[in-house]
């Protein structure tokens, strides 16, 4: 029927919602990522007795350590209003709300105790903060040389202070001039051999042949005399020889058969000139009797080796080894336990053997015997142990329910003592805490000897706990025995007056990720044949609205990224060491703070800064999402419509476009839709210093310092804040948090290294490693939606999902599904189609008339022509005389009348 829908099927929405809701997927982009930077501070909880007391910082300070440079000293300092100004007038960007800042609201608040500070945003803008106190700043400290090699400098005063001192001149003296002395007589020396004679043989037992080699040794000419002679033999050492007169002689045991090189030589007395005088003879041995012992050894069980019964009475065991013997091994013999000897089985003459043997459960001496042709035994035995009893374990010290205490700051240290045993012998002893699975291993008697063994155990909490000893054999077996303790924590005196911090600085990025349609904002209908115009007025047309609907994922603003600030303080749970932390500046301005925590540390722990981390991500993105739901919230869209031709126009310019119903029996539906951008933010640490802040009382008045290092220059630091015998706990201590950080998926990190310094050549320079953070170390997420990897540099703590709304619309058309017509008026609609389609057929008949008359021109049929000719005969001119006597033609087809 006409009236049925031809495109049903079309009808479907062009954007529809996938499972679940989730908006569908339009594009994926990979652009730039918007990124904000900020710091978090961890407090390292170290009481009083770590740190120097305060005399000696002063004393640092006064020898010009911890000074600030004499031009800087001697500047006045600058009130809070007349820093305010400065700041203004001096053309750095500022935020709106520091420009707005009058010194009247300083004074204020100072008359209320409170101290004007001057901060950075995360754009770097100009900000501020009010806290309690004003901080004492002073300059970074130089990473080499150390602080006291530059005070012993100091002292000493001068340029020479700055040199390595004189160094004396190590050339010799010129010789005074005068007549040279006259040349001495030539130096001529002579020895010789003269027994045994040159070429001869020597003959003796197969032990060695007893030679005396004598000869003769003189001074030629030059005078002087023979200082020794020294003989060689073969390619032995020099040998001091008896020297009587000229003559010389040697006894010595010649043991090698063969022939053999002898060398004299003779030094003379007064100078370093020698001579030497050589020859060979041959050396003729008897031969050995055969009095060598084979050899043999049992190679396989080994010696001490725990065999299991698997629950039998006996096991089969294969006695596997080797022998040999210079002439030759006859047989190999196998005895266990003194049993008589079994002859063990061979195919390459016994240099590779072997015998299988039933032992039971015990311990078993298990003897190998190898015979040569001379009668000559060679003998190896092992021990070997069949083990099926598990081992005994008990625990000395401390007794069941005793109680055990410590200090705050090291917890209760628990020296653990006991006894284990077994017939196989115990592989190992461990220790766990309140039935850990993970045990950590004590400490033997003795290597292989657990018969007593002790261990340390830290308790950092107090109340209750269990201490268990597991034992294993060297079979496998498992025995373990628990007691109780209960431990008591003593405070300590932790004033805070003096803090280590680790200084974290870290970046959070945006990329951005899916989008899609979101929320419906309009609809309106259209019936059949009306008009109406609509207009579409968005957020971003008034820059009032624009400023608060703006968010840290898509755009970089001074008054944006304060907000953001402000609003990251209000998520701590530490205010007021939080607002502490805005002391901590090395210059007159701090930088953006995001976070403070605080951790114990030791050198084998990391758990507190982990915990202080995970804390203060969560911290970020728990902030993160309520600045972009309130964003998000104030991006409103707006969809006018009116039935009137004119619209009304105001200062800020809209979309107006006129739409028309062209139906006459259905409406028009019309889902307009704003679209929404997905946002991918990563928080990653990026680097990190070390802080160091003391509050000291001087002349009544509180003042405070705060100090930040790099890395390289934390033994420094260490040296000029802490006592010496806890430097290298604290350095340790700082190293193992920084070795041992969890990313946002609980996956290990090593953050810092120590590397050496190369030189031009790539040649690593002896004794310059220096600690650092890791260069070039990345991070890579891994978008599981689209299968994109995202990589940045350091360690991904926090990875989170925001939808932010667009100015951006989607509107698609929906045909009603009901008709507004009677039957009549339908009935209409169904001739006007046909009335249309009628003439449309009558039209398509005349021109395929001409098309055939066209074909018949181009074929010159003269039947075809005639035929044609019938079927359309040629018009009839007709002509008609008016009254004026004019004539007038028309034409008129014939069988027209």
């Amino acid at each position: 029927m006409a009236n049925e829908n031809p495109s049903k099927a079309g009808q479907e929405p062009m954007i529809k919602l996938q499972p679940n809701g989730v908006a569908p997927v339009l594009s994926y982009n990979v652009p730039e990522p918007t990124a904000y930077s900020g710091r978090n501070f961890i407090d390292l909880q170290l009481h009083d007795g770590y740190f120097l007391p305060t005399a000696a910082h002063n004393g640092l300070q006064r020898e010009g350590l911890f000074a600030a440079a004499p031009a800087a000293a001697a500047a006045p300092e600058l009130s809070s209003s007349e820093l305010l100004l400065a700041k203004q007038n001096s053309g750095e960007r500022m935020t709106t709300r520091f420009a707005n800042l009058t010194p009247e609201e300083i004074e204020r608040q100072e008359a209320e105790g409170r101290k004007f500070n001057v901060t950075k945003t995360m754009t770097g803008a100009l900000s501020y903060v009010f806290t309690q106190a004003a901080p004492v700043t002073e300059p970074a400290l130089d990473a080499a040389p150390s602080a006291r090699a530059s005070l012993l400098r100091s002292a000493e005063g001068g340029v020479a202070a700055e040199t390595d001192g004189y160094v004396p001149s190590m050339l010799p003296r010129d010789p005074l001039p005068g007549d040279p002395d006259p040349d001495p007589d030539p130096v001529e020396l002579s020895v010789s051999i003269s027994s045994p004679a040159a070429n001869g043989t020597i003959t003796g037992p197969y032990t060695g042949a007893t030679v005396e080699i004598r000869g003769t040794a003189s001074v030629v000419s030059g005078g002087g005399g023979i200082a020794y002679v020294q003989v060689q033999i073969g390619s032995g050492a020099f040998q001091a020889a008896t020297l009587s007169g000229s003559e010389w002689s040697f006894t010595t045991v010649l043991k090698t058969a063969g022939p053999v090189a002898i060398t004299a030589k003779a030094k003379h007395s007064a100078s370093l000139l020698t001579t030497s005088s050589k020859i060979n003879v041959t050396v003729q041995l008897a031969a050995e009797p055969d009095t060598i012992v084979p050899t043999v050894k049992i190679v396989t069980p080994s010696a001490g080796a725990l065999l299991s019964s698997k629950g039998g009475a006996a096991v089969n065991v294969t006695v596997e080894g080797t022998a040999g013997d210079n002439r030759g091994v006859a047989r190999v013999e196998l005895s266990v336990d003194g049993t008589a000897a079994q002859l063990a089985e061979s195919a390459n003459g016994y240099a590779n053997w072997k015998k299988t043997v039933t032992l039971t459960g015990g311990s078993h001496t298990i003897v190998a015997k190898a015979f040569d042709a001379a009668g000559n035994t060679g003998t190896h035995s092992i021990t070997l142990l069949v083990d099926a009893s598990p081992p005994t374990v008990s625990i000395a010290t401390p007794a069941n329910n005793a109680q055990v205490s410590g200090p705050y700051s090291q917890g209760a240290v628990i020296q653990v003592t006991g006894t284990a045993a077994d017939a196989g012998g115990i592989a190992y002893v461990e220790l766990a805490l309140d039935l850990n699975p993970v045990g950590v291993r004590a400490a033997e008697k003795s290597p292989g000897d657990w018969s007593t063994w002790k261990g340390t155990l830290t308790l950092n909490e107090g109340g209750k706990h269990t201490i268990t000893a597991r034992a294993y054999d060297n079979a496998g077996n498992l025995v373990e025995t628990t007691i109780a303790v209960n431990v008591t924590i003593t405070p300590e005196v932790n004033s805070r007056l003096k803090r280590i911090i680790l200084v974290e600085s870290y970046r959070l990025s945006s990329y951005l990720a899916n989008y899609g349609a979101g929320r419906t904002i309009k609809t309106f209908s259209l019936l059949p044949g009306e008009k109406s115009k609509i207009s579409i007025r968005s957020y971003a047309q008034s820059e009032t609205t624009m400023k608060s609907a703006a968010t840290i994922l898509d755009s970089v603003t001074d008054d944006i990224s304060e907000e953001f600030e402000q609003s990251i303080a209000k998520e701590q749970a530490d205010q007021k060491n939080y607002e502490e932390s805005n002391e901590y500046k090395v210059a007159a301005e701090a930088g953006a703070s995001w976070g403070w925590g605080s951790a114990k540390v030791s050198a084998s722990m990391s758990g507190g800064t982990n915990a202080a981390r995970e804390q203060f991500a969560k911290n970020v993105s728990n902030n993160t999402q309520k600045h972009v739901a309130k964003a998000s919230a104030r991006r409103d869209v707006q969809i006018n419509t009116t039935y009137e031709d004119k619209s009304t126009t105001g200062e800020e310019s809209t979309i107006v476009r006129e739409i028309e119903n062209i139906n006459v029996s259905r409406t028009l539906n019309f889902v307009f839709r704003q679209m929404n951008q997905e946002f991918i933010t990563l928080l990653h640490l990026v680097d990190v210093r070390i802080g160091y802040f003391t509050i000291d009382t001087v002349n009544g008045k509180e003042e405070k310092v705060y100090r930040e290092v790099t890395l390289p220059q934390l033994d420094a630091l260490l040296e000029e804040t802490i006592v010496p015998d806890k430097r290298t706990e604290v350095r340790n201590a700082i190293i193992y948090q920084l070795a041992n950080i969890f990313d946002y998926q609980d996956k290990h990190h090593r953050f810092v290294e120590e590397q050496p310094f190369k030189d031009e050549d790539g040649n690593v320079i002896p004794s310059s490693n220096y600690l650092r953070v890791k260069k070039d170390y990345t991070s890579v997420y891994l978008d599981d939606s689209t299968g994109t990897s995202i990589s940045v540099p350091g360690i991904i703590l926090a990875a989170n999902r925001h939808v932010l709304r667009t100015d951006g619309i989607v509107v698609e058309a929906l045909l009603g599904q009901g008709e507004a017509l009677d039957s009549y008026s339908r009935n209409l609609q169904t001739e006007s189609v046909r009335e249309k389609e009628l003439r449309n057929s009558l039209l398509e008949a005349e021109v395929e008339m001409k098309r055939l008359a066209v074909q018949i021109l181009t074929d010159k049929d003269q039947a075809a022509a005639q035929i044609y000719a019938l079927l359309n005969p040629a018009p009839v001119v007709q002509e008609d005389q008016d009254d004026a006597g004019t004539g007038s033609s028309s034409l008129v087809a014939a069988g027209s009348r």
